[in-house]
């Protein structure tokens, strides 16, 4: 397992460095955004969606029938990538809290804790949504699929209003807790459906 992480991981550092200088440049103008949620959100946008990239890279040189001839089990290969995104997606997360922080909690804790759960959600919703469909169909019969999930990302991340949701959480349930736990108990049912998706499938 070790193995395939540092394989995702030198992946991305060798065709993904366009996408690393985007989002160090939307994290930076993000604290000075004056709320503007596409580019506090779009970081993490590009960041969930690097996977999938990595998945047609994958398909692209012939890496799943050359991972079959090794001692990795299909449970494992997917399994890389949906850590993978785990820990590109905590590491945003705490870049973006970091820098949110700074504009935020100086005038309270309700807007920022919301954001950071809806910035969980965004990094999480993206690939729980597309890694079944493309470990189902492949990554070219995927790609339509792909785009809707971009563009729906990018929407909700324009109309979404962060602030009135994180004064209805402050008087009921716990909004932020509840959005992170639905998030997470989708990006968990995803990851076991990937699973079973490239058990069955053919190389």
């Amino acid at each position: 397992m070790k193995a395939l992480l540092l394989k995702e991981f030198y992946m991305a550092k060798s065709y993904m460095r366009v996408f690393a200088a985007m989002v160090l440049i939307f994290l930076l103008v993000s604290v000075w955004a004056n709320g503007n949620m596409f580019l506090i959100m779009y970081p993490m946008v590009i960041t969930a969606m690097l996977p999938m990239s990595l998945l047609s890279y994958d398909e692209k040189f012939h890496w799943d029938r050359y991972c079959a001839a090794m001692p990795f089990t299909r449970v494992q290969v997917v399994s890389a990538k949906y850590v993978f995104v785990l820990l590109s997606g905590l590491a945003i997360l705490l870049i973006s809290a970091v820098a949110q922080g700074i504009r935020l909690l100086p005038a309270g804790k309700d807007e920022y804790f919301m954001l950071l759960s809806m910035l969980l959600a965004m990094g999480l919703t993206g690939p729980a949504v597309l890694l079944p469909i493309i470990y189902k169909l492949g990554s070219e019969r995927a790609r339509i699929a792909y785009y809707i999930v971009i563009g729906a990302i990018c929407a909700l991340a324009v109309i979404l209003p962060y602030n009135d949701l994180a004064v209805a959480g402050a008087v009921s349930v716990p909004a932020p807790l509840l959005i992170c736990l639905i998030s997470v108990l989708l990006f968990a049912a995803s990851w076991l459906l990937s699973i079973q998706f490239y058990k069955k499938r053919s190389l």
